[in-house]
Parts: structure tokens; C-alpha cells; sequence
């Protein structure tokens, strides 16, 4: 032991001293002491003497005795969660905000206004009062303090988490992101790949990139700002199943790290990949794979990759995927959610955010609380659901399911497959059939006109209820349903 390391540790003994000794404090002791003399010999090598060196990274430990408390479980005090306070001018409103319950329906125009008390519809805008709930006409979702959404901007409980596409913050700061420009490569593994049927990945805090490998092996290169050993990867195998996990992280200093790993065309089975602050991208995969990745802080990417299945989740963070053939399942919880140029059943939901399809064949599943659904150019079944947000379809061609708690409805099929409906809780629903298209409909909502073609034959023409018929050969079923706004069928 060299005599920096040796002045290291009597000094991180002092300190250690007054705790119960334990597991978790001895390893957290020999972390300090690896990232201690790494800093240390750094500071010598630049001309600084040894003493001062030590006392300058000792002194950049800060408040030491709070991190020991925590390790050794002695800090008795508990954080209260904060509590977030909603806005009082979302649509729950007060009990002394509903005195005016006058229903005033307004038909003139292309659009009909409705007003229920403070509630107000008038296209594709939602409003309670003065404050615009849902303005479908530019994204936006406003419940106040406890959740915003415009179009690619979320903010969730009065900005505790605020993604703006890719730019993730959290209680006001960015989580320890990674930086990928200027890391050198520090480290290169590869791993035969024999009888693996399952690799996990699991990196903490690095952004993490798959693709395909030239050989037929798994392949690994690691960038980092620094070179140690210890934060090299970790690996095993337990049967058919290889764990890759990240290296030792430095307490004391940010390290930046980037990762690379290649996959072979011949690997298949499962690959579950589980990323913490970075950004996750997969690109360029021909394999017979079912990949389910994870990302807690930064986006996540797919383009050009042909799998049998994907799984893409992020907690904060947008997803997109580009061009990509496989069973697909998404879900932002705080985020967009963007599929271009695809094939085969997907499954997208966000919490908070907008969700999108286009130039897509196969069946659709897409779901939002908080945010607006927009398809352009899709072929196949959809059901499509949101809360709080438009839902908007061009060159639809099949049929489904589309329906909006607030938020209105607008389809243009160029297609019909099977029945389509449409619901609408607070908003007009639009739906433009292909031409030369024979269908049955029904058409009903409770406080506003409905409008049907002129061509079709009734057999119910009430001013709030239509049923009837398009063409002589109808097969499909076309059923509309607004609670509070008009429908117009054409």
C-alpha cells in the first residue's frame, strides 16, 4: 500500500469510527478510498503536493457525516412527500362554482357551441371559465398545477417533472445526464454467444446504444471521460441467460459514460435492456429477438430494425420509432410518443403526452390520459382512446374504435374495413367516409345538431338522433356518439 492510499484510509477510519461497523459502510469505505487516490494521484501528477492534495479532495467530500448516517441507517428522520396542491381552476371546480347550470346550445355556423354552466365546447376547445382545459387545434392539455401538456412539452405536478422532448428535468434540475461527445474508449469486451437465449443489460447512468455486430459474437465498447477498471463492465453467465451490468460509479466526481453493444444476427431469444439517466437508442437489428428496454430519464429510439417483438418504455422522456418491422409496445409516462413508418401490431401509451402514427400497416392499439392522438396514413384496425386531447385521423384505412373524454374527433377514412365508433365526451366529432362506400350509422348526441349526408336514407330523423343508410350493399357499421358537441357525418 503506497503511503497516499495508507493516509487515505487513517483518515476515512477516523471518520468511520463512529459508526457501528457493517457491510454497507465497509464497501462504502473502499469506494472512497479507489475514488480518493484516483483523485489524489491526479492532483500530484499536475504538480501539487501530497498533503494538500489529500486535504483538497477530502474537503470536496462535503457533508460526509449525513452520507454515513444514511448508509449505516442511523439518520431517524423521514422526508414528508411533498404535496401537490391542484389548481383550483381546473374542471372540478368548487362547490360555489355551480350555481350556473343553464344549458345554451348555439348551432349557427360550421361549429356548434355548446355551454354547460362554466363548461364550454366550441370545436376542439374545452374551457372551464376562462381556462382552456383542451385546445386541440395546438396540443394543449392545462389542468392547472397538476398536469400541462403542449405538444411535445409535459410538466406534472407544477413542474416537479418537466420533459420538453428530449430535455428531461426533475424538481427543477437535469438528472446526471450523459455526455457522449469526446469520450475515448477505455474498454472492449466480447462474448461468445454458444446457448444464450436471454442477455440482460443494465446500465445506471450512461446513454446506451444496440446495434448489429459484423462477427458472431456480443460485443462491447465503453467510452468514458475517466479510465479505471472499476467502472468497467461486470459480467456472468447462469445457464442460457449472460448479465451485463455497469462498473462502480465515483461518489465524488461526475463520470461520463457511453456505451456500444453489438449483436449478431444469429442471437436470438430475449434481450431486456434497463437504462437509468441516458438516452437508449436501437438501430439497424436484423434478428429474430424480443428486445424490452427500459429508460427511467432520457429518450428512447428505434429505427430500422427488423425483430419479432419490442418492447420500449421510458418514465421521463419521449419515445420514437423510425421504420422499424416487429409486434411494437410503448409507454411514456411523462413524454411523446411518435411510430413513423412501420409494420405490424403496436401498442402506444402515454400518461402525459401526445401520441403518434403515420404511414403505418397493421393494427393499432394507442392510448392517452393527458394529450392529443393524430394518425396519417394507417392501414388496419385502431382503438384509439385519450381523457384530455383531440384525436385527429387522416388517410385512415379500417376501421375501430376512437373516443375522448374532453376533446374532440376528427377522422378522414379513405377506407372501410369494419365498423367504426366514435364517442366524444366534450367535443364535436367529424368523420369523412371514402366515396363509393356503402355503410349503416347511427348518430346521436344530447345537446347539439347532427349532420348526415343527403344521400342517406333515414329511418330515424330526429334533430339529436339519425339512423340510417348510405348505399344499398351497407356492411359495415358506423356509430357516433358526442355528449356535447355536434356530429357531422359526410
Amino acid at each position: 500500500m503506497d503511503d497516499i492510499t495508507m493516509e487515505i484510509r487513517t483518515r476515512l477510519d477516523q471518520l468511520f469510527s463512529q459508526y457501528q461497523p457493517s457491510r454497507a459502510l465497509t464497501e462504502l469505505k473502499e469506494e472512497l478510498v479507489g475514488d480518493l487516490t484516483e483523485a489524489v494521484t491526479d492532483k500530484v501528477n499536475q504538480g501539487q503536493d501530497t498533503t494538500s492534495a489529500i486535504d483538497e479532495a477530502m474537503d470536496q467530500l462535503g457533508d460526509i457525516d449525513t452520507l454515513l448516517k444514511e448508509v449505516a441507517g442511523d439518520d431517524s428522520t423521514t422526508e414528508n412527500a411533498d404535496t401537490t396542491e391542484r389548481d383550483d381552476t381546473t374542471a372540478s371546480g368548487s362547490d360555489q362554482d355551480n350555481d350556473d347550470e343553464t344549458i345554451h346550445i348555439d348551432n349557427t355556423g360550421d361549429e356548434s357551441r355548446v355551454q354547460i354552466g362554466k363548461l364550454q365546447i366550441h370545436g376542439d376547445k374545452v374551457t372551464w371559465g376562462d381556462h382552456v382545459l383542451v385546445d386541440g387545434d395546438n396540443d394543449k392539455v392545462d389542468f392547472g398545477k397538476l398536469v400541462q401538456v403542449d405538444g411535445d412539452h409535459v410538466t406534472v405536478a407544477d413542474g416537479l417533472v418537466d420533459v420538453n422532448g428530449d430535455d428531461v428535468k426533475i424538481n427543477g434540475e437535469r438528472p446526471r445526464r450523459t455526455y457522449v461527445e469526446s469520450l475515448r474508449l477505455v474498454n472492449t469486451q466480447s462474448f461468445a454467444i454458444d446457448d444464450i437465449n436471454e442477455l440482460d443489460i443494465n446500465y445506471r447512468d450512461a446513454a446506451i446504444k444496440l446495434g448489429p455486430a459484423s462477427a458472431d459474437k456480443i460485443v462491447v465498447n465503453e467510452y468514458m471521460s475517466r479510465d479505471n477498471s472499476r467502472y468497467y463492465l461486470r459480467a456472468a453467465r447462469h445457464g442460457k441467460l449472460l448479465a451485463i451490468k455497469q462498473g462502480d460509479r465515483p461518489r465524488l466526481w461526475p463520470l461520463h459514460a457511453r456505451t456500444e453493444i453489438f449483436l449478431p444476427t444469429s442471437l436470438a431469444g430475449k434481450v431486456t435492456v434497463h437504462a437509468g439517466n441516458g438516452s437508449l437508442e436501437i438501430s439497424d437489428l436484423r434478428a429474430d429477438l424480443a428486445v424490452d428496454a427500459h429508460a427511467t430519464n432520457g429518450s428512447v429510439r428505434a429505427f430500422d430494425d427488423h425483430l419479432k417483438q419490442l418492447k420500449m418504455h421510458s418514465t421521463n422522456g419521449s419515445v420514437r420509432l423510425d421504420q422499424v418491422t416487429a409486434a411494437t409496445d410503448l409507454f411514456s409516462k411523462n413524454g411523446s410518443v411518435t411510430v413513423r413508418e412501420g409494420a405490424g401490431d403496436v401498442r402506444i401509451e402515454s400518461s402525459n403526452g401526445a401520441v403518434r402514427l403515420s404511414d403505418h400497416v397493421g393494427n393499432a392499439d394507442l392510448r392517452s390520459h393527458n394529450g392529443a392522438i393524430k394518425l396519417d396514413g394507417v392501414t388496419g384496425q385502431v382503438h384509439a382512446a385519450t381523457a384530455n386531447g383531440a384525436i385527429r385521423g387522416r388517410n385512415v384505412n379500417g376501421g375501430g374504435i376512437f373516443s375522448t373524454g374532453n376533446g374532440s374527433v376528427n377522422l378522414q377514412l379513405t377506407g372501410l374495413t369494419s365498423d367504426v365508433s366514435v364517442e366524444s365526451g366534450s367535443g364535436s366529432a367529424t368523420l369523412q367516409m371514402p366515396l363509393l362506400t356503402d355503410y349503416q350509422f347511427d348518430a346521436k348526441n344530447w345537446s347539439a345538431s347532427v349532420k348526415v349526408p343527403e344521400e342517406a336514407k333515414l329511418s330515424l330523423d330526429d334533430h339529436h338522433h339519425k339512423i340510417g343508410t348510405v348505399g344499398e350493399n351497407a356492411e359495415h357499421r358506423v356509430t357516433i356518439q358526442a355528449s356535447s358537441g355536434s356530429i357531422r357525418l359526410s
